[in-house]
């Protein structure tokens, strides 16, 4: 029996035919970014927030629901080891990584130096809370949960002009950053991020795609500031207020501004020594969150005459009369009718700072 004819290719050759093209970039970036897994190549800290996101898909949309284009400047807070950060070179113009950790540094660097793509990163070795942020057209970070507020704070209060802000919080947070009035997670920190912007959440992450796995979930936020929006109030003024209303939230704010302790702080503040007194140092405004509960107990309360109290009483519940707020809760409230609440107490002469 004849042995049929067989054409031999060599193998080299016959893996070449089966072989996808791909170009020294692309194949740079499967070298080290698949996979996002983390190496253990040094200790994480817990206590500092460090956990990186290391699933691909999740990662991909990060930057895919960022929107972020060729044109863009992006901010990253806390890059870590650089899993989002090499797709956001792959999509940006150019990226500004901020980072505190020196071992993360270097890491970064390293990686991105053999994408080469270095030439479209810096890196700024320091803590983003105590520096000023060169311009950046959209930020999109994987944040620290512990700078989250103030961090948030920093962005829309600190005179930067951007786009938009695409944030991976702790769900909790999130969730509460991003409720509507009447919403049962409706709060302070909601409300004053409202008076400037508009936070939409985008998805949740599981916990499960992280390294180290953290304690809860998170959700990723994307925060618009309003479009050519000057803050129609003091700002200061307005944080003031508004600390003092969601001490209470489920409580009528006409029972909040009624309490004597609430009264007499009031008044205090409203004398025109105290308010000459004010300082307007952006540090004493970072405070987003906190309600300010029972802050007053405690206190001790100065002697003050009794007739001009009980005058500061009355001219409250006017006040609140005549706008129509004595019934109305705080977390049920829109903005617009808290800051004719505002207005309307300081023409009476009660402030708030």
């Amino acid at each position: 029996m004849k042995t049929p004819l067989r054409f031999l290719i060599p193998t080299s050759k016959l893996l070449s035919l089966h072989k996808p093209h791909i170009t020294p970039l692309s194949q740079s970036f499967l070298l080290h970014t698949s996979p996002d897994s983390w190496d253990r190549r040094f200790p994480l800290h817990r206590p500092r927030g460090q956990h990186i996101l290391t699933n691909p898909r999740v990662l991909d949309a990060i930057v895919r629901k960022a929107g972020v284009g060729s044109d863009d400047s992006v901010l990253e807070v806390g890059p870590g080891t650089g899993n989002l950060t090499v797709r956001l070179l792959g999509a940006a113009r150019h990226v500004t990584a901020v980072e505190i950790d020196e071992r993360m540094v270097e890491a970064l660097k390293e990686r991105v130096e053999n994408l080469g793509l270095s030439h479209k990163l810096t890196v700024i070795r320091g803590d983003a809370m105590k520096m000023q942020f060169p311009y950046f057209s959209t930020c999109v970070a994987n944040i620290p949960y512990g700078i989250s507020s103030p961090l948030i704070a920093k962005l829309l209060f600190g005179q930067y002009q951007f786009r938009t802000a695409t944030l991976l919080l702790q769900k909790e947070f999130a969730y509460r950053l991003t409720a509507l009035p009447g919403d049962s997670e409706y709060n302070r920190l909601a409300a004053n991020i409202r008076l400037v912007a508009e936070a939409e959440l985008i998805m949740d992450v599981s916990k499960r795609d992280f390294a180290p796995v953290p304690k809860v979930d998170s959700s990723l936020v994307t925060i618009r500031p309003r479009s050519g929006s000057i803050i129609p109030v003091d700002l200061k003024e307005w944080l003031g207020f508004t600390r003092v209303c969601f001490s209470k939230k489920n409580k009528t704010l006409g029972a909040i501004f009624k309490q004597k302790r609430m009264v007499l702080e009031l008044f205090k503040r409203s004398r025109p020594e105290k308010k000459n007194c004010i300082n307007g140092e952006f540090e004493n405004i970072v405070d987003l969150e906190s309600d300010g509960e029972g802050e007053s107990e405690g206190k001790e309360i100065k002697q003050v005459d009794p007739h001009e109290l009980g005058l500061f009483r009355e001219t409250i519940g006017k006040v609140l009369e005549k706008v129509g707020s004595n019934e109305k809760r705080p977390s049920k409230i829109t903005n617009e009718d808290l800051l004719c609440l505002l207005r309307a107490f300081n023409q009476e002469g009660v402030f708030f700072q």
